[in-house]
């Protein structure tokens, strides 16, 4: 589960789950709650953090959702990472969550601004 993005760092999702739990404390994990954390990440840390958010949220039975997802792809848009965006949305398919407009246009983006014009022409093409 996105270990393609967070490649040899892999290990820090130990220290990030040590953030995800400060906090959250015994706050129930749900999307209510989730996605201003992911946000949070997004918008300081970049995508490198926010995918290892993301896989820490699963990791303690948060499942991905659209809304999580597109959080996620939102922050692949703002900084142009085509490549974690394409990830998100292979992950998606293989949990059968559904793809709308606003992750395929947040994809489309985020390839379009990352110089992977071929790509977003292809997702435009699934829309």
């Amino acid at each position: 589960m996105f270990q393609a993005a967070i490649g040899h760092e892999y290990a820090n999702v130990d220290l990030v789950g040590k953030v995800v739990d400060r906090h959250f404390g015994s706050t129930a994990l749900d999307r209510r709650t989730a996605v201003p954390l992911l946000e949070k990440f997004a918008s300081s840390e970049g995508t490198t953090q926010l995918v290892r958010v993301l896989s820490c949220l699963q990791q303690r039975g948060l499942e991905l959702d659209v809304y999580l997802a597109s959080t996620a792809l939102v922050a692949c848009r703002r900084s142009s990472d085509s490549s974690t965006a394409l990830d998100i949305l292979q992950e998606m398919t293989a949990r059968h969550v559904e793809l709308n407009t606003i992750t395929y246009g947040a994809a489309v983006s985020a390839c379009a601004s990352g110089g992977e014009w071929a790509r977003a022409l292809g997702l435009l093409d699934k829309m």
